[in-house]
């Protein structure tokens, strides 16, 4: 059995992992444009920061080895031949495949004329994170466009190494699409205490200059100059190989329960998956390292045979570079809203029909598991949702577990 897996992040080799545990003969072949080693995305920041490549490169000494898994890296394939089962590469190269997964993850996007001019930089993969750290000194500059999660953290880590961010926000405040402005204060405070400039109700409308940039032209007609420029509105899968084909795809690749595309032979995985919100019952894209490793688990478990269907997901975030703990899951639209706060504490539950669809945790994040448990398994908080945020919460006060029956 010949099993082809385009991408070496965590969901490709997570995959590869699963599938060793119960296969020591499938001919396993990992791709991926990028001409390094299996690392972990996730640990860019702290690798920017620290320079420590442990977090980043996680796996085995010798990944390949370890798991006999043939390497092809620097090769980006171009083209996927779904009815032929071939791959081809960028060298024209033809492979065969019996099973493909695609694990290909996401690059950061921003829906802005110039934003494919040479020096913006990707941080979200390890040649972006080399470049950023090959430059910056602490009297270097960065216009960062895009104040949602992404842009929050790759600001702050830039803020560390001494180089002084501008972050560019098109609403009113900071994080929109997870925060409401009350939660978004407390993190632009945070912000603007580590030394980033904040840029609220301003557009991004064009990066300027010839071949490379030379600055951004922002919505008030001012021209906004750095040494380092960084795209992040938002991410987009890395899936231009199957475009030309009848694989179906919208935000990304859209899968069944056991992750399969419209071909029972091709998996997706991870950053490039569309699959069903556990809050919603919408198709999304839930780029999380937990879902990456659910994924990588389901494709591989279904390839062997193994039926599985992977979980379906909830949105967790979390900013580690923050002067304080912050996670944010769910929703924050609700029936009720549950909050407690304190000058430097801000915690919020939301609930609908009983039962809790999102929280925010910010400065102690105490019960967040038990929080998010209840979430998961739908549970009816009615008779103790006013106790939820009480200092004396606890597991004892769930039913089943010696509490409210």
């Amino acid at each position: 059995m010949k099993i082809a897996i385009i991408g070496m992040g965590p969901a490709g080799t997570g995959v590869v992992r699963t599938l060793r545990r119960h296969d020591s003969d499938a001919e396993i072949t990992m791709f991926s444009a990028e001409n390094v080693p299996p690392y972990s995305p996730p640990a860019l920041g702290d690798y920017l920061i620290t320079g420590n490549k442990e977090g980043l490169f996680r796996h085995e000494d010798d990944f390949f080895k370890t798991y006999n898994v043939k390497q092809r890296p620097g090769e980006k394939i171009v083209q996927v031949m779904p009815e032929e089962k071939q791959l081809k590469t960028q060298n024209n190269e033809i492979f065969d495949f019996d099973h493909l997964v695609i694990a290909s993850g996401s690059s950061l996007y921003a829906p802005v004329k110039g934003a494919d001019k040479k020096g913006i930089y990707n941080f979200k993969t390890l040649d972006g994170a080399d470049q950023i750290k090959r430059i910056s000194q602490e009297d270097k500059t960065a216009v960062v466009l895009g104040g949602g999660f992404i842009g929050v953290e790759i600001a702050l880590c830039l803020a560390k190494i001494g180089i002084k961010p501008t972050l560019l926000n098109r609403r009113g405040w900071i994080m929109p699409r997870l925060l409401d402005v009350e939660t978004a204060g407390y993190v632009e405070k945070d912000l603007r205490a580590q030394g980033v400039e904040v840029l609220l109700n301003t557009e991004g409308k064009e990066f300027v200059g010839n071949e490379s940039v030379d600055g951004l032209l922002t919505s008030n007609g001012k021209t906004l100059t750095a040494d380092i420029y960084i795209a992040a509105t938002g991410v987009k899968p890395n899936i231009d190989f199957i475009k030309d084909t009848d694989i179906e795809y919208d935000q990304g690749i859209v899968v069944d329960e056991k992750l399969r595309t419209r071909y029972p032979y091709i998996y997706a995985c991870g950053d490039v998956a569309q699959t069903i919100d556990l809050l919603s019952g919408k198709r999304k894209i839930h780029g999380l390292y937990p879902v990456a490793m659910d994924h990588a688990q389901t494709a591989a478990c279904n390839i062997l045979g193994m039926e599985r269907e992977y979980e379906r997901p909830v949105n967790i975030n979390s900013l580690k570079e923050l002067g304080f703990k912050i996670i944010v899951v769910g929703n924050q639209k609700a029936e009720e809203v549950f909050e407690y706060k304190t000058e430097n504490i801000l915690r919020k539950i939301y609930i609908t029909a009983d039962k809790i669809v999102g929280f925010v945790l910010l400065g102690d994040i105490s019960n967040a598991g038990i929080y998010l448990s209840l979430l998961k398994k739908k549970t009816n908080v009615a008779k103790f949702k006013h106790r939820l945020l009480s200092k004396g919460f606890s597991p004892g006060f769930l039913p089943g577990m010696g509490g409210v029956n």
